[in-house]
Formats: C-alpha cells, structure tokens, sequence
C-alpha cells in the first residue's frame, strides 16, 4: 500500500498525475472517500497526467464521461445510483475490457462488478489539518 498526504488540491492532483504515469493503457480505479474528500479533483490529476488538457469536472448527472487522450480515461460517479443493477446499462464493462483507465467515483454502490485487480484508492481527511488528505493506494493482484 502506498500512502501519499496531500495539503492542498494542487497537491493532489500532482499526486494523481504522477500515479497516472505509472498505469499503462489498462486500469480500473476506485475511489473512497466522503463527500468533498477530494476524489474528483484526484481524476482532474489523472487527467492532466494522461495529458487531457480539457476541463474536468464530476459527471454527477451523466454518471459517465469519456475524455480523451491515450489510453482514453472514462469517468464515472456512481453517487446517484439507487440500484446495483442500474450500472449494467453504462458500459462500463466494455470499457474496463478495452485500453482505457476506468476512474469510478462511489464505486462501493455496486458489488461484484469490478474486476479483482482494480485499484482501490482511499482518500481521507487528516483530523486537526483543514485541508490535509492522506491519499492510501493499493492493488489486490488476481
């Protein structure tokens, strides 16, 4: 497990971009964290590590977007969701087959639908430091 704090959100996405570098063309990431944790602004790093030069913002509404680049990053938020089934209809798991980094916010709504080696991606607030955020990421190998 890696563990990374971050006390700013410049902090975390240079963080992510950094992580986003060592992925290859092919991952699944699911992020943690309670609202406001920063999850959203740790794919905006990925983004910029996979060299989208686009705004990214969370697709709360559309649950899913795709953004460019090579490999391509999907990005879904999975907060809306009020059944497990709903993920079905998505498409995430024709992406999670092809060359694309998957990054799934709230992911924790749906079981068994990930693959086994996905990256878990913790984020958590740091008690007594307003802004500080320990960044814990780990893979379990299939």
């Amino acid at each position: 497990m890696n563990i990374f704090r971050s006390t700013s959100a410049e902090e975390t996405r240079k963080i992510a971009a950094s992580f986003a570098k060592t992925l290859g063309h092919q991952a699944v990431l699911l992020l943690h964290g309670d609202l406001g944790a920063g999850k959203t602004c740790f794919v905006q790093g990925l983004a910029e590590g996979l060299g989208w030069e686009g705004v990214v913002t969370s697709p709360t509404y559309g649950l899913v977007q795709e953004l460019g680049g090579t490999p391509p990053l999907v990005h879904a938020d999975l907060y809306r969701l009020t059944e497990a089934s709903q993920v079905w209809g998505l498409g995430l798991d024709e992406w999670m087959e092809d060359e694309a980094i998957v990054a799934v916010e709230w992911s924790e709504r749906v079981q068994n639908f990930w693959p086994a080696d996905a990256w878990q991606i913790e984020l958590k607030a740091v008690a007594g430091h307003e802004n500080a955020r320990d960044i814990c990421m780990w893979r379990e190998r299939a």
